[in-house]
């Protein structure tokens, strides 16, 4: 019987040990491998044959960004407390933490691991759920999403496939993020034209435009203003023909004095393009609009708006202020909803559609500030789009929309560069 007991006790001092050591366990995030002294927690258990609930951005993240995934628990299912980073590459768990509070309800919980920089293939494992499905971590992640969906419109340009909304978003985003402040003087020929409006111009030759009426002709004029602003330094002949064009398509289009947002962007861009008092006097009558409609912009008077802000021709600073401030009030109501809008399982989104007009109101908004005040919700809303939803789905371009996905990632790249993220 002592025998026994002297085994018991044995047992039972074993079992002590144990549990103090599993007490100390820390649950904050620990890198395994490198010689840390810090206490790690034991991640023992096997990966379920099926993942639905851990939901990551499978486009990836940048190296500098905040990296997270969410977890959908299950009504029947545990809450598992730990979770694990794999590199992909390496075969082995690098990254050790603890889930948190999600803030979007008792059902989702979040694994942060942004202090994770290392470029690589990675996925999320914890028990009872498995993993994510695998992602990349990657220094110019943006960058390369950028270049990818540019080089897309610069090709359908060359076809002549682009689909003219997608080519306004085009120079737009060469507007905002590529264009130099001054060209060097030596650029002052066609040849020396950069290749995002020497790709454009090619689309305006090519294109039969001349035909178009009521909102296609709007829009051409837009594209053709725009791009004759842009190309002035690098050809002026050719930057005059296309703005005499422009204002000819808009005199026919049928939308002279109408108040729509298409018209609104035309003429903003017409205006800046030509100084003309006809163009003033036309914009300075959608105050009234402006003064008395509190919806949430529509693409073409925020884009127009932009573009009246930073005109160096005269400009009615009633209105100005009154663009200013719908933009930011717009954006304000967008980010104090940025959970109801990004929750990946009740998200109130319309489609994807609505959470890029999302992502450019506050582009526009830290544009007019100068500051960063919304990109966490934008990368939020991105990371939406790109697979952190509860259908864990990536919602690639169309022809119509691959321009706005290039002016975003555009955006973003440029964050990206300034270590902004």
């Amino acid at each position: 019987m002592r025998h026994v007991k002297k085994h018991k006790i044995s047992y039972a001092l074993l079992f002590l040990c144990i549990m103090c050591i599993l007490s100390a366990c820390s649950k904050n995030a620990v890198f395994l491998g490198g010689g840390s002294m810090e206490p790690v927690a034991v991640l023992d258990y096997e990966l379920p044959a099926s993942v639905p609930g851990i939901m990551a951005d499978k486009r990836g993240y940048s190296s500098g960004s905040e990296k997270y995934v969410i977890l959908r628990l299950s009504p029947e299912g545990g809450v598992p407390e730990y979770f694990s980073v794999r590199d992909m590459d390496q075969g082995r768990i690098i990254y050790e933490g603890a889930f948190e509070n999600s803030k979007m309800g008792d059902t989702l919980i979040k694994a942060s691991f942004s202090d994770l920089k290392t470029e690589g293939r990675y996925r999320v494992e914890c028990d009872i759920y498995g993993c994510s499905e695998e992602f990349e971590i990657s220094d110019t992640m943006y960058e390369d999403l950028a270049r990818e969906y540019g080089d897309a419109v610069a090709a359908a340009c060359r076809d002549l496939s682009a689909d003219p909304e997608t080519v306004l978003d085009y120079l737009q985003a060469y507007e905002w993020f590529e264009k130099d402040d001054e060209p060097d003087s030596s650029d002052s020929i066609v040849s020396g034209a950069p290749d995002a409006l020497t790709v454009v111009r090619d689309w305006i030759s090519g294109r039969d435009y001349q035909g178009s009426e009521g909102n296609d002709a709007v829009v051409y004029a837009t594209i053709l203003a725009k791009f004759s602003f842009l190309y002035k330094d690098y050809d002026s002949s050719l930057a005059t023909e296309c703005l005499q064009k422009a204002s000819s398509i808009y005199s026919q289009s049928g939308n002279v004095i109408k108040s729509d947002a298409a018209s609104f962007r035309a003429l903003t861009e017409l205006y800046r393009a030509s100084g003309e008092s006809t163009y003033y006097n036309e914009i300075t009558g959608y105050k009234d609009y402006f003064r008395g409609n509190e919806t949430q912009l529509e693409d073409g008077y925020m884009y127009g708006a932009m573009t009246y802000i930073v005109t160096r021709q005269a400009i009615d600073k009633e209105l100005c202020d009154l663009l200013v401030g719908r933009i930011l009030a717009d954006a304000q109501d967008i980010n104090n909803r940025r959970r109801e809008i990004t929750n990946p399982v009740s998200s109130g989104i319309n489609g994807d559609a609505e959470m890029r007009d999302h992502i450019r109101k506050l582009m526009c908004a830290n544009y007019i500030l100068r500051g960063y005040e919304y990109n966490m919700t934008m990368q939020q809303m991105f990371h939406y789009l790109s697979g952190l939803n509860v259908e864990s789905a990536v919602f690639e371009p169309d022809d119509r929309s691959t321009g706005v996905y290039y002016l975003i990632c555009d955006y973003l790249a440029d964050l990206e560069k300034e270590g902004m993220l």
